[in-house]
């Protein structure tokens, strides 16, 4: 053979294997990346006790993610009530690029940002999903003199310092907000209720139920089961239209003449600086939560209304959430 074809021929043999290499490579990072799985486990940091709404909306995911084997690792849900969700916030900024950490959260983040209750904020955090949209109930306990949401208005504008508030988890919440906006659609500064702030929607009910507030401005779902017992009375809802189920015979605030349609969405934050392929990941657990009649069934259960956005349409909803929030807490005055 000619030394120079037979040198060309080498040449082209280490080229082609050389390529070959690089393409095999090439090939298998992204396989791999794209095969991206948490572990050893899945931790769900809610900032709130339990009982609340964001914890039981957690621990809703989940069962259904490991029930639907969506994730095959230990699932739990870690509770870190404090300084109105900043403990968990903190925490879970603790964790940046680790997929396997998510925060169960609500416009609690939005809020407590806009009031400069929390450095951290949305942009802080990768918009993993919204998953319900959920409405505010005004509660009584069962033999309060407080009998409608009439009574409720005409007791405030009567003397508005006589009624003590409970909420969950700080001032200037969704819950706050929604008792703030009926106060100032009647003539009421809220300003002049005592309102205290406990650290779930479980223990502001508490509260209620041993006579320690008069009211209590929460979610729907945690004041379910003491209307269905007659412990508490739901006065008004503040849902565009009647919820189903045990409060088909509560008005909307809408119905009695005051505008407050107001809803709460509770959603899926992971720690800043996480992958594409753990976003992915997490896409696609939670298209197919939403797809699950298991999750259909809770979202009726705990009559929620099931948001079902997942990562890039989250992002856009939070940025949206956050201009509404910053323009009602600056009408309400408790941002500037």
């Amino acid at each position: 053979m000619n030394p120079r074809k037979a040198g060309r021929n080498v040449r082209l043999t280490t080229a082609c294997m050389v390529l070959a290499l690089f393409t095999g490579v090439a090939t298998a990072i992204p396989a791999a990346a794209q095969g991206w799985k948490p572990e050893p486990f899945v931790e769900i940091v809610v900032g709130a006790g339990p009982g609340g709404g964001n914890d039981n909306t957690a621990r809703t995911v989940q069962k259904i993610l490991q029930e639907k084997r969506s994730v095959t690792v230990p699932t739990n849900v870690s509770n870190k009530a404090g300084a109105g969700g900043a403990i968990a916030l903190n925490y879970l900024n603790q964790h940046r690029g680790h997929g396997e950490y998510l925060g169960l959260t609500s416009n609690t983040l939005l809020t407590n940002h806009i009031t400069g209750k929390s450095p951290l904020g949305h942009g802080d955090f990768t918009p993993l999903a919204i998953v319900i949209n959920e409405y505010m109930a005004f509660n009584v306990k069962g033999d309060s003199p407080i009998k409608t949401g009439r009574d409720l208005i005409a007791r405030l504008k009567k003397d508005p310092g006589s009624l003590v508030l409970g909420i969950s988890s700080v001032l200037g919440n969704i819950n706050h907000i929604s008792f703030a906006t009926v106060a100032r659609e009647i003539g009421i500064d809220p300003k002049a209720v005592k309102t205290v702030a406990f650290k779930s929607s479980g223990q502001s009910i508490t509260a209620l139920l041993g006579g320690h507030v008069d009211l209590v401005v929460g979610p729907t779902s945690i004041a379910a089961p003491y209307l269905q017992s007659g412990q508490l009375r739901t006065l008004a809802v503040t849902s565009g239209k009647r919820r189903p189920g045990v409060f088909v015979a509560v008005p909307t605030w809408k119905e009695l003449g005051v505008a407050a349609v107001i809803d709460n969405w509770r959603g899926v934050i992971g720690p800043k600086e996480i992958t594409q392929q753990q976003i992915a990941f997490w896409d696609n657990a939670f298209r197919t939560l939403f797809q699950q009649d298991e999750w259909k069934k809770d979202v009726e259960r705990n009559y929620w209304d099931s948001a079902a956005l997942l990562s890039k349409d989250s992002a856009k909803y939070l940025e949206s959430q956050y201009r509404e929030l910053r323009r009602a807490l600056v009408e309400l005055e408790m941002a500037n």
